[in-house]
């Protein structure tokens, strides 16, 4: 283990340089899904303007946006990562390291993306709703750690397996359908709400959604916080079991 940072710290200049190669090879796709995201935002919130929309209903609108713009930059982010983490891997093997560096770049680009575009929509929210920065700091946090993780449990299980990619498709459709961004529960489907936020991305979209519009709300759920740090911890063991998996049959990604 002490080798392993030894080695990371005595290649980590290099691995980053490739790191952000990398990064900037792709930085045209992460400016135009910022940009498509800005004039959805821009039309939705300028409709709701013109017909002059009620103070309720433009909240549900705000964290409608801010849930889909969300959901769609998790998405993206990870599919970069995991479409990206093949080439690394093979460079990176060769100092006996695992890339995660990528993954985190990757992951700290969407970030920036969700709070700049969380910014700007906080401005047009109800005056009479308060915005909680602590709570949206925390949830960002634990979105770039969740990315991270399962950037590299997709990114493993391609140097396995082919049909990873059909079931990242399949995967983000139904997780679409299983978010607050079409359907969000209200106080008479509490129980339903409950049961939604087992969905660890559920939990941090609904968190990231109700920090801007509703508060801190959501801080106070410490089961839910439990729930989702051990789940990290799962995918965790789940990355190292893979990584010595992966291992062992690196010479069939040559």
């Amino acid at each position: 283990m002490i080798d392993k940072l030894i080695l990371y710290f005595k290649h980590f200049p290099s691995l980053l340089h490739l790191a952000k190669a990398k990064v900037k090879e792709t930085w045209k796709y992460d400016v135009i899904l910022f940009l498509i995201q800005l004039i959805i935002i821009s039309i939705i919130i300028g409709v709701m303007y013109l017909f002059n929309t009620e103070e309720i209903e433009k909240a549900q609108w705000i964290y409608r946006m801010i849930a889909f713009y969300t959901f769609v930059t998790i998405a993206y982010i990870i599919y970069k990562s995991f479409k990206l983490y093949k080439y690394d891997y093979l460079i990176a093997k060769s100092f006996q390291l695992t890339p995660i560096i990528t993954p985190i770049l990757n992951a700290l680009i969407g970030a920036i993306i969700i709070c700049v575009l969380s910014l700007i929509t906080s401005i047009f929210k109800p005056v009479n709703l308060e915005t909680s920065v602590i709570s949206f700091v925390y949830f960002i946090l634990m979105s770039i750690i969740f990315i991270v993780f399962i950037s590299i449990t997709l990114s493993l299980l391609t140097l396995i397996s082919k049909k990873v990619f059909k079931f990242y498709v399949v995967a983000t459709i139904v997780l679409f359908f299983l978010v607050p961004i079409i359907f969000i529960p209200n106080n008479k489907a509490n129980m339903i709400d409950q049961i939604l936020k087992i969905n660890p991305l559920y939990y941090l979209i609904d968190g990231l959604s109700s920090s801007i519009v509703f508060g801190a709300v959501n801080m106070y759920n410490i089961v839910y916080h439990i729930y989702f740090i051990a789940f990290l911890v799962l995918i965790g063991v789940i990355n190292f079991i893979l990584t010595r998996l992966v291992a062992h049959k690196k010479y069939e990604y040559i």
